[in-house]
């Protein structure tokens, strides 16, 4: 517990703190005073430095800016003297530590006694010898005068330094108050663009100094009736040139300067009036441009005045236009003519005035500027009045004839061009009859509006046959463009022919597509056939045979046809896989179907973009194998035994047939007579055989019949590199055939599945119809049951009418379903197709829907029992219509939905690449060294 009275805490003597508050006014009063002496100082000094150099010559602004930065930087001191002298001083503490520096003893010991006061736990110890402490320090400090424990007093002195500059200023204001004024404004300032003050006032030159180009030039310079100083003579100094001087007369100079060509720097001085300009000698004035300002006629809609540059003295303008010709000269013009006829030009710019354009004219302009200079030649200008020209509409990636699904959506890229803006663009179609004659369906559609500045219109559209309304049927679409001329006709596009179908239509044209596809396919393959037997009949030649030059070029002949049939099937395969695209957006497409179409197409895409290439490459390099002809032929070997089958009378070879023979292997014959007569051999086959010898090896004799053949059924080998290409390129063409028709056998079961899948597909769709109407029936059999037909509802007998007709429609498309299925019957003849359609007619299934929609109208509760009934039996034809194995199913089981068209292209690439990992497979195998073998 504490033993200070908190009732009588110990404090400072009055007499003590009376002193300590003394002395810190006293340290704060000369400390201020020396901070704000020594930034007046600066101030005032940078305030002369500025007069004194403004009176010398045009003190730069970077300059003065830095004098200022000085100035303001000294000032700085009164911030700093505040916090050093005055906020670090304030509170008792603080002084007893100043006094400390000058007064030790007692510094200390105000410090003491200090801290005794504002310490409880020291007064808790002795409150009498606290208080005797603070007695005696108090006592001890009356005895000293704190005043000479400041710090360092130079408040006097530099006071005295601030006084000397601050008079120079007050004496200079008094004196010369303009000067001194000017001196303030550009030293305080130093940015702006405060004129320098001179006593010698001197009129200015303009700058840039403009003076005739190659002229002598009077300059002639009057003293300001404020000038304070008149000097007797004037400089005048243009670029490096000499110094031109003039004395004052009539209280101005008057300077005579040679003639200019080239741009210069000109320095005047005229006492302390110091100007330094520059001179640019200037041709006579030129006009700088010309616009036309014009206002378009009011049927385009364009609010306001458009401009054009007319420089070029001509300019085209829309008849009806008002317009106003403005030009700018090089100078300021004191006058103008257009066409003789006086205007009055403003500053530098002339204006013809407001101008209708009905025909073409010519305008002519003259003018002179200010300086007296006119134009060398007057201008011409020539105004063309022209007609508002149509629009121009064009299409991209929109093709001329295209067939369509009903809800497929096409999108094609617009160009619009007008030269006074676009109206509006749209589509606009109708339909086309039988024989190509256009219907009476007709309608259009509004794509973008356009407006009065839209010159150039981009933009992408879209047509959908669902979306618009319009029923599948082959219409003629166009795209239109307006302008605002008023009673201009639609500016079109080419007509674009499209057939839009449903989708049971789309899926029997793709498969009719498909068909054709397969067919060409086909003739491709023969088309290869007729290549395979031919280039085995070259294989089977003999090696001299297949060296003539016409059996080469049948080669050649051969690898080009080879290469011709390879880009037929390219293009083929191409167009199969639009096909399948196509397709893909039908969902009366299977899965599998497409999908093993795919698959059939990427081995025929390897087929044609590598194998058969190949196989055209292999007869090229046979035909351009070297000749055995080209070979050194040997020496006639000699013979021993007997040669029973020489022919009498054979002429002996002459010196020159064995002229240097090559040396040949003996050899041992048994050659036996034959009562039969050797064949005829031509004499080029005999010439032949002279030229070439046989170089086989020596062994034992074999008995022999003269020109027998050898057995047919014995295999020839290879023996020169024309056989060996050939040989090797009927293989691989020998495998790319069965592979092919491996192919043809494959689609043709797929051509099928299609077949029926589509008509599986249109029952389907004709069942669930007819489900629908029972529906609606059901829904209105209730209230219109045993009424009369007047008594009838007429929001009912609106609707049953229309039952009625939808069953008119579905007998005709039932119609339709049984002439493709016996079409279908004819080429496939396929029993479950013949099942089918017998049942249909023996139903009578056209004739039972006209009937149900007659009765409709009539007998409402039959006409649900038959609409159920033909729904049903739609529904049991379709499932006898199927195919078992893969009606509609890869044969991975998948389900019959439709492909959409990302999977289609999924799988192509997937295969793709499947078979390019094949062909690099194959072109690695065939790079490696051939094993030679016995």
């Amino acid at each position: 517990m504490s033993l200070v009275d908190p009732r009588h805490p110990l404090e400072l003597p009055g007499s003590l703190e009376t002193q300590l508050h003394d002395f810190r006014r006293l340290v704060w009063k000369i400390k201020l005073i020396e901070g704000l002496a020594i930034a007046a100082c600066g101030l005032f000094c940078a305030y002369l430095a500025v007069f004194i150099l403004d009176r010398l010559w045009e003190t730069p602004g970077l300059l003065r800016t830095l004098i200022l930065l000085i100035a303001v930087g000294i000032a700085g001191i009164i911030p700093y003297v505040a916090y050093r002298w005055i906020w670090r001083h304030r509170r008792l503490e603080q002084l007893a530590r100043l006094l400390s520096r000058k007064l030790p003893r007692i510094g200390d010991q105000l410090l003491g006694v200090i801290e005794l006061v504002h310490n409880d736990s020291e007064q808790a110890r002795s409150r009498a010898l606290c208080e005797a402490a603070i007695r005696q320090t108090a006592l001890d400090a009356e005895k000293r005068d704190f005043r000479t424990a400041v710090p360092n007093p130079r408040h006097r002195l530099w006071s005295r330094l601030a006084a000397v500059p601050l008079a120079l200023s007050l004496i200079l204001l008094l004196v010369c108050t303009s000067a001194a004024g000017n001196a303030w404004a550009r030293f305080l300032a130093p940015w702006s663009n405060t004129p320098r003050y001179t006593f010698a006032s001197v009129q200015k030159l303009p700058n840039p100094f403009i003076v005739p180009h190659g002229e002598p030039i009077d300059l002639s310079l009057a003293l300001n009736s404020d000038s304070r100083w008149h000097p007797r003579e004037g400089h005048l100094r243009v670029g490096l040139q000499p110094r031109y001087s003039t004395r004052l007369k009539n209280n101005s100079y008057e300077f005579t300067i040679p003639p200019q060509i080239d741009e210069a720097l000109v320095r005047l001085n005229i006492g302390d009036a110091l100007q330094q300009v520059k001179m640019v000698p200037t041709l006579r004035p030129e006009l700088t441009s010309l616009s036309a300002e014009f206002t378009l006629p009011d049927y385009l809609g364009r609010s306001g005045s458009e401009r054009k540059d007319a420089r070029g003295g001509a300019v085209t303008l829309v008849k009806g236009t008002q317009v106003e010709f403005t030009a700018q000269a090089s100078r300021d013009l004191a006058s103008a003519t257009v066409n003789g006829r006086p205007v009055n030009p403003a500053t530098n710019s002339l204006s013809t005035g407001k101008l209708l354009v009905e025909n073409s004219t010519q305008l002519e302009i003259q003018w002179r500027d200010a300086l007296g200079l006119a134009g060398k030649n007057p201008f011409k200008l020539a105004v063309t009045a022209r007609d508002d020209e149509a629009p121009t509409v064009a299409c991209e990636d929109l093709p001329r004839q295209k067939v369509l699904l009903e809800s497929e959506q096409l999108t094609f890229l617009l160009h619009a061009h007008d030269d006074f803006g676009i109206r509006q663009v749209g589509l606009e179609w109708n339909g086309l009859n039988q024989d190509g004659s256009p219907s009476t369906f007709k309608g259009e559609r509004i794509l973008s509006a356009g407006g009065t500045d839209k010159e150039n219109l981009e933009l992408t559209g879209t047509f959908s046959a669902t979306l618009l309304g319009i029923e599948a049927q082959p219409i003629q679409l166009r795209i239109f463009a307006e302008d605002y001329l008023p009673g201009r006709p639609r500016a079109y596009s080419l007509p674009y022919t499209l057939f839009i179908l449903t989708a049971d239509e789309h899926a029997v044209w793709i498969t009719e597509q498909m068909n054709k596809w397969h067919r060409q396919s086909l003739e491709v393959r023969d088309r290869e056939l007729q290549l395979h037997e031919t280039n085995k009949l070259l294989r089977s030649l003999a090696p001299e045979e297949l060296d003539r030059p016409e059996n080469r070029r049948r080669l050649e002949q051969q690898a080009q046809a080879e290469r011709a049939n390879g880009r037929r099937l390219t293009g083929l395969v191409r167009h199969g896989e639009e096909l399948v695209r196509q397709a893909a957006r039908n969902p009366e497409f299977g899965v599998g179907h497409l999908e093993k179409w795919a698959e059939m197409l990427q081995i025929l895409k390897d087929i044609s973009g590598s194998r058969m290439p190949s196989v055209a490459d292999l007869l090229k390099e046979g035909a351009q194998a070297p000749v055995a002809s080209q070979q050194t032929s040997p020496k006639e070997a000699k013979t021993a035994g007997q040669v029973r089958s020489l022919p009498e009378g054979k002429p002996s070879p002459t010196n020159d047939q064995e002229k240097n023979p090559p040396p040949a292997v003996p050899k041992l014959a048994d050659v036996e007579s034959t009562q039969g007569t050797p064949p005829d051999k031509p004499q080029g086959d005999q010439d032949q055989q002279k030229k070439q010898a046989s170089t086989g090896k020596f062994g034992l004799p074999a008995t022999m019949v003269p020109d027998t053949p050898p057995p047919k059924d014995q295999p020839k080998s290879p023996e020169t590199p024309a056989e060996q290409k050939i040989d090797e390129a009927v293989k691989q063409q020998a495998d790319l055939l069965a592979e092919f028709d491996k192919i043809a056998d494959e689609l043709e079961r797929v051509l099928a599945n299609l077949e029926g899948s589509t008509l599986v597909k249109r029952l389907k769709a004709a069942s669930r119809k007819q489900y629908k109407i029972g529906g609606q029936i059901s829904d209105l059999v209730g209230d219109a049951f045993g009424v009369e037909t007047d008594d009838i509802d007429n929001k009912a007998e609106v609707v049953f009418k229309d039952l009625s007709e939808q069953e008119t429609k579905a007998s005709q498309e039932i119609s339709f379903i049984m002439d493709d299925l016996q079409a279908y019957l004819e080429r496939r003849q396929l029993e479950r197709f013949r099942t089918v359609l017998d049942e249909m007619r023996k139903q009578d299934a056209i004739g039972g829907l006209r009937q149900l929609g007659d009765d409709i109208k009539k007998e409402n509760g039959l006409s649900l029992a038959q609409s159920e009934f033909w729904s049903d039996t739609f529904d049991r034809w379709a499932d006898d219509l199927a195919d078992p194995a893969c009606a509609g199913k890869c044969p991975g089981g998948k389900s019959k939905e439709s492909l959409p068209p990302s999977i289609v292209l999924e799988v192509l690439q997937v295969l793709e690449a499947e078979v390019n990992l094949r062909e690099e497979t194959r072109v690695t195998e065939q790079s490696k060294p051939a094993v030679k073998t016995e």
